[in-house]
């Protein structure tokens, strides 16, 4: 056991997250208006979040789980574009990324996605409609977990994402023969407790947009139809053909943003 954590970073974890502190883009320069907002995740730890608002009449409020490298900097790019359709977005830090206190691990990112999604729910101008969610990546899977457990969140979207941290860690092992030896063993030392395939059945009954492209080298394909193939619905599929690592939007921008807001739109109708 102490030789695998040393050659993995003295964690189990060491694959699947990888933040900074550094700044990637400032979205002023953007001549972008955003709020800078500060809360506590479940634990006490510190939150960091980006919140920008509509100037249209709002229609509900997002909460942004983004991937496993760097910080809400590099990822706001990816959510913003729901601003100009009518939605509120909050892009937060998980902590150990950004300005959030703490370090990273899949019970604690659960955990600041429950506080987050209950925190936007406060700022959330549009209320009776609760909040939906975005998450791509590993912050998909930690979307579900905590839309699992935390109801106020309605609807969500998640992009080339994973059913299980056991499942996502032998792929990744198998990629290269530098960590091959670790193969057999290393994937017993992460925990089943927080994989989302776990929890689908707490989601019946709100909608899930399942997102994948083709050529993703990250993520296979095969675990968000895993995913689909699990959920209990309402749920949707959709494959983009020739797309990277959450590389819809570069490849059909315009049709991924308006599949997505149409997504979100249509979750507003279901009381």
């Amino acid at each position: 056991m102490a030789f695998c954590f040393w050659l993995t970073g003295c964690s189990p974890y060491r694959f699947f997250y990888h933040p900074n502190k550094k700044l990637y883009l400032d979205p002023q320069k953007l001549n972008l208006s955003y709020e800078m907002m500060e809360y506590p995740s479940l634990n006490g730890k510190k939150l960091f979040a980006l919140l920008f608002k509509t100037s249209l009449e709002p229609k509900g409020i997002v909460v942004h789980f983004h991937g496993n490298f760097g910080n809400v900097s590099n990822h706001f790019t990816q959510s913003y574009f729901l601003v100009n359709y009518g939605f509120d977005v909050l892009v937060f830090d998980y902590q150990g990324y950004g300005g959030s206190q703490g370090k990273p691990n899949p019970r604690k990112t659960v955990d600041d996605g429950i506080s987050s999604i209950r925190f936007a729910q406060q700022l959330n101008r549009k209320k009776e409609n609760g909040v939906f969610l975005l998450g791509q990546s590993i912050g998909g899977a930690a979307a579900l977990v905590a839309m699992a457990k935390e109801p106020l969140a309605k609807a969500a979207v998640i992009e080339a994402s994973f059913p299980s941290y056991r499942m996502m860690a032998r792929d990744v092992l198998k990629r290269s023969i530098l960590v091959w030896p670790l193969y057999p063993f290393y994937p017993w030392f992460v925990t089943k407790k927080y994989d989302p395939i776990r929890y689908l059945d707490q989601i019946a009954g709100r909608p899930l947009f399942f997102v994948h492209g083709t050529k993703d080298s990250v993520i296979p394909l095969k675990m968000s139809q895993i995913l689909f193939e699990k959920a209990k619905g309402p749920k949707f599929l959709w494959i983009i053909e020739g797309a990277g690592h959450i590389g819809g939007r570069y490849k059909e921008r315009d049709v991924y943003e308006q599949n997505i807001v149409n997504f979100f739109e249509n979750a507003t109708k279901q009381k």
